[in-house]
C-alpha cells in the first residue's frame, strides 16, 4: 500500500517514514472474529482487503532539494509544479501531511486535500488523507470542569478547542481537512492527528536543551518562566504508531489526540534532561530571556510555554499500540538519552597522547579539547573541586533551618545526599592522610 509523506528528510518525517516502511498493512487490526463483528454492525466505510505480506511503501518530498534520499523511501520527489505533485498524490492510497515542523506546509497541505477531493470520482479505491497537526490548536481552550482544574481535556472536547493566537492557520487547516472528508466517505476519508510535542531519536523541540547539556558549557540549564506549565508530549515513534493505527482502522471519529499519559511540567522535563545529560542543575530565568536566544524560534517558544492537561482517551480505547514511552520522557529518560546519542552520532572516542616530559602532551590535549568542544580535565583541579563541592553539601546540614525559611532557590541541584557526601569526603581525606597530602595515587 503506497503512502505519501511530505518532508521525508525532516525530524518528524524521517522517523515516521522509517517506521511505516517496516509495518505490515493491517497489523494493528483485531482478530478475525472482531472484524466479523464490526462487519455485522454495518460500517459505512469499505476498507480494502490486503494480504499479510503487504508492507507500507513510503514515497514523498524532501524539505531540501539537496538532501540525501532516505533509505526507507521507495521514491522521493522534487516537485516543480502543483500538477506534478497531484499526479504523485493520486498514485497513493494514503496521503500524510505533517505541518508541525514547517508552517509553510500548511497551505500546501490544504491545497493537496482539496485537489484530491476534486478527483474523488476518478478514485478506483478509497483514499485517506491524514493531517499531522499540533496540540497548539488547543492552546487557549478553557477547562472542561472549572471547579476541578486537574480534569484533563480529551478527544471529545475537540469541537470547543480554542487555538493559541499564533496557530490559527493550523486550526483552519484542521477544519478544512475534516470538512472535506464528510462528503463521500466511501471514496475519501480525512483525519486530523493533533500531536503532542514530539521527542525521541535526534530530538526536535527539546534538542536545544539536550545540546546545551551535552556541550557542558552552562553551569545550569535554563527553565523559562516559573516552569509550572504542563506540556503534552509524545515519543516520535508512538506518533508513528498512532498514524499506523489510523491507516489500518480508518475510524469513524475524525479527530485523534496523540499524546502520552505523562502530563509533566516544563520544569520537570528540563530538570530530568539536566540530571541525565548535563550538569544536574536548572536555573529559572524570566520568560523575556527566552526571546534573546538565537537558537529558539518564536514557534518553539510558544510551544514551550503552552499549558494543557490532556489525555489520549480515544487512542487508548480504540487503537492497538505497542508503546515506546507511554509514561512520557521522564519515565523513559534512559532510553531517550540512548536514542539521542546514537542518532546524533555522539559516541565516545578515546585518544592516547604519549611522549616524554616537556614534549607538549598537555598543550596538544588542550587544543584537541578546544577543537572538539570537550572538557580538558586536570586531575588535581577536579579532585579539589569535588572536595569543595562535598564540603558545601555537608555544610548545608547546619543551615537547614535557615534554608527552609528562605524558600526554594532559583537554582536547583539534583542528587544531593548529605550522608553520602559525608562518607565520601571522609574517605578522600583519609586517603590524603595516608598519601602524605597527595590527592590521588
Amino acid at each position: 500500500r503506497r503512502v505519501f509523506l511530505n518532508h521525508l528528510d525532516s525530524y518528524c518525517g524521517r522517523s515516521i517514514g522509517e517506521y511505516l516502511s517496516t509495518c505490515v498493512v493491517g497489523a494493528t487490526l483485531g482478530s478475525p472474529e472482531e472484524e466479523e463483528e464490526e462487519d455485522e454492525n454495518g460500517s459505512d466505510v469499505d476498507v480494502p482487503t490486503t494480504s499479510k505480506e503487504d508492507i507500507y511503501e513510503v514515497v514523498g518530498t524532501l524539505s531540501e532539494p539537496g538532501s540525501t534520499n532516505p533509505r526507507f523511501a521507495k521514491e522521493t520527489y522534487v516537485v516543480s509544479s502543483r500538477e506534478a505533485l497531484l499526479s504523485h498524490l493520486l498514485e497513493c492510497e494514503i496521503v500524510i501531511y505533517n505541518i508541525t515542523e514547517d508552517a509553510h506546509q500548511i497551505e500546501e497541505a490544504m491545497w493537496a486535500a482539496s485537489a484530491l477531493h476534486n478527483e474523488i470520482e476518478t478514485f478506483a479505491k478509497q483514499k485517506l488523507f491524514i493531517l499531522i497537526s499540533t496540540i497548539m490548536t488547543w492552546g487557549n481552550t478553557k477547562l472542561s470542569d472549572p471547579e476541578n482544574p486537574e480534569t484533563p481535556l480529551n478527544d471529545d472536547d475537540f469541537r470547543r478547542r480554542k487555538s493559541h493566537p499564533s496557530f490559527m492557520d493550523y486550526l483552519n487547516a484542521e477544519k478544512h481537512v475534516a470538512k472535506l472528508g464528510k462528503t463521500n466517505k466511501e471514496k475519501f476519508l480525512t483525519y486530523v492527528v493533533a500531536s503532542g510535542h514530539q521527542y525521541g531519536a535526534e530530538e526536535g523541540l527539546f534538542h536545544y536543551f539536550f545540546k546545551m547539556c551535552w556541550l557542558g558549557e552552562a553551569p545550569a540549564i535554563p527553565v523559562f518562566g516559573d516552569g509550572n506549565n504542563i506540556i503534552p508530549t509524545i515519543h516520535i515513534r508512538d506518533l508513528a504508531a498512532v498514524l499506523q493505527n489510523v491507516a489500518d482502522h480508518r475510524p469513524d471519529f475524525q479527530y485523534v489526540l496523540a499524546v502520552d499519559t505523562s502530563m509533566h511540567t516544563l520544569e520537570e522535563l528540563i530538570k530530568c534532561i539536566s540530571k541525565n545529560v548535563g550538569p544536574g542543575k536548572i536555573e529559572k530565568v524570566p520568560k523575556e530571556n527566552a526571546f534573546l536566544s538565537k537558537e529558539l524560534t518564536q514557534m518553539q517558544l510558544d510551544m514551550l510555554f503552552v499549558n494543557l492537561r490532556m489525555e489520549p482517551a480515544f487512542l487508548k480505547e480504540n487503537f492497538n499500540i505497542t508503546w515506546v514511552a507511554e509514561g512520557g520522557l521522564v519515565e523513559n529518560i534512559a532510553q531517550v538519552v540512548m536514542e539521542y546519542k546514537r542518532t546524533r552520532g555522539l559516541l565516545p572516542l578515546k585518544v592516547c597522547i604519549h611522549g616524554p616530559p616537556g614534549s607538549g602532551k598537555s598543550t596538544i590535549a588542550e587544543e584537541l579539547c578546544k577543537h572538539y568542544k570537550l572538557h580538558y580535565i586536570r586531575t588535581n583541579e577536579v579532585i579539589a573541586e569535588k572536595i569543595a563541592d562535598l564540603e558545601r553539601i555537608v555544610a548545608k546540614e547546619t543551615d537547614d533551618v535557615k534554608t527552609e525559611g528562605e524558600g526554594e532557590d532559583d537554582v536547583e541541584e539534583e542528587g544531593e545526599n548529605i550522608e553520602e557526601a559525608k562518607e565520601l569526603l571522609e574517605g578522600i581525606k583519609e586517603n590524603m592522610k595516608r598519601n602524605k597530602g597527595r590527592k590521588y595515587e
